[in-house]
């Protein structure tokens, strides 16, 4: 069963248990890239992503 969290700050948390597993996963996902970039910080998005 999927299940969504939403912290107070507005973090949303998405899990799923899975029973028959013997590892954990994180992934992130950020609302932001490089359309919201400013002219003279073109690319840092990517860079970062790389870098993460």
């Amino acid at each position: 069963m999927v299940r969504k969290t939403v912290l107070d700050n507005g973090i949303r948390i998405i899990s799923e248990q899975m029973v028959t597993a013997y590892s954990a996963t994180i992934g992130f996902w950020v609302e932001n890239g490089s359309r919201h970039e400013q002219g003279d910080c073109g690319g840092i998005s990517h860079f970062i992503e790389h870098m993460l």
